[in-house]
């Protein structure tokens, strides 16, 4: 957080308010409570459905995980004597997962996987952590301001995700084995732990030297300058249009045949161009890509911005000047027309105009290094049991790629009708 933010609000903690939790004034499940109820949840579980949790080796580590191996690992990780449930640290994540196992290739996710569950269970360490230490501080009153704050916090969940209707809400969280209750606990929590963060860090962060500000100016020049821009106007005649196939579908010659045809129709564009028909009107008659319908008008690009095979184009543009036409560009699976509109060049700003941005970075990085040391601080002195078992666990019930869905789904259809 920012030490010239609002403490109340600070977006990475609050994105864990949607995290299950038991509640300040309820009590806690016991951590072999919380691990049988995890481990039978077939939801959450579903490689762990009537099947003991198996202890991981210690010397393993989360690159060896693989999907579909049968270690379970352990459903519960215990904090300071506070279990964490595989719910607590795969919520937050859980819709992004879901989609990245869809598009990824399964190496690719798994790595993905990887990496978010050791920053996640991370994370809530973290929280877990604070939240021991803020709730010494405030007095039990100042949880009604919390819990006020917690309220406000929902309603804009409510809002921005289910159109303000609360029972979608509600039926959405029962799908995840949670309560509006717990939603609320859990952000009320996170308030805390922000507004603790806030008091007691704020008051050590000084203002930088005129020399601190320099030194960062200077190494980091390009952060404090903006890329030449230019406009592009473009004439595309995709080769696959010519084929009425995807490349990868037609033979060598079908192919060249194909070029020839594109480069022939892109020439007669440019000749109609030259002699004096508006660009747009040959773009709507001829391009058969980006932005045809609006006469080839891509907008305003900068160096880089364009991929595939619109990089060549992106490239040829830079190179010509305002109102300058291209010849044909050969991009391999289109044949392009590039036309240059306005060029705006490269801009730095200026120290004296980026000194507000600067503090402001400095300012963030010394709080953020003291939230990390202060972490560090408690995290050595903390007593955390079953941390990779239960790393393991959580890997077991992520979202997985759809042939382990399916099979899955066949273990789980065959326990319950064997």
């Amino acid at each position: 957080m920012s030490p010239n933010q609002q403490p109340v609000g600070w977006q990475l903690l609050l994105a864990l308010a949607l995290s299950a939790s038991g509640g300040c004034d309820k009590p806690q499940p016991t951590a072999r409570q919380l691990a049988y109820r995890q481990a039978t949840t077939a939801h959450y579980h579903p490689d762990l459905v009537n099947r003991p949790p198996e202890t991981q080796p210690a010397e393993s580590r989360p690159a060896d995980f693989q999907f579909g191996a049968r270690g379970a690992g352990s459903p519960v990780m215990v904090v300071n004597g506070e279990p964490v449930s595989v719910a607590d640290v795969l919520e937050p994540m859980i819709e992004d997962l879901a989609a990245k196992a869809k598009g990824l290739s399964e190496a690719a996710y798994r790595d993905y996987l990887t990496q978010r569950i050791i920053e996640q269970t991370g994370l809530e360490i973290s929280r877990v952590l604070i939240y021991q230490e803020a709730r010494k501080t405030f007095p039990d009153k100042a949880g009604e301001v919390f819990a006020k704050e917690a309220d406000k916090f929902v309603q804009e969940v409510v809002n921005a995700r289910f159109g303000g209707v609360f029972a979608r809400y509600e039926a959405h969280l029962k799908a995840l084995d949670l309560t509006l209750a717990d939603v609320k606990e859990r952000a009320k929590r996170q308030m805390m732990v922000s507004q603790f963060l806030h008091e007691r860090f704020k008051p050590l962060v000084q203002n930088p030297s005129r020399a601190e500000l320099l030194k960062y100016y200077h190494e980091h020049e390009a952060d404090f300058t903006t890329p030449e821009k230019a406009e592009l106007f473009l004439i595309e005649v995709p080769l696959s249009v010519e084929l009425k196939k995807p490349l990868g579908q037609a033979t060598d010659a079908e192919r060249a045949a194909a070029r020839e045809r594109a480069l022939a129709q892109v020439r007669r564009a440019r000749e109609e161009i030259e002699s004096g028909v508006p660009f747009a009107d040959v773009a709507r008659q001829y391009s058969k890509g980006l932005q045809a319908a609006l006469g080839g008008a891509v907008g305003e690009i900068s160096p880089g911005s364009l991929t595939r095979h619109w990089a060549k184009a992106a490239e040829v543009l830079f190179t010509l000047e305002e109102g300058e036409l291209s010849e044909p560009i050969d991009a391999g699976e289109s044949i392009f027309l590039v036309r240059c509109g306005k060029k705006t060049p490269a801009r730095r700003a200026g120290f004296e105009q980026s000194q507000e941005q600067i503090i402001r970075r400095l300012m963030d990085d010394q709080f953020s290094e003291m939230q990390r040391k202060y972490l560090t601080s408690l995290e050595a002195k903390a007593t955390i049991q079953r941390r990779h078992e239960f790393m393991v666990a959580v890997f077991a019930a992520a979202p997985r790629p759809a042939r382990f869905e399916a099979r899955g789904r066949d273990e789980e259809r065959g326990t319950r009708n064997p």
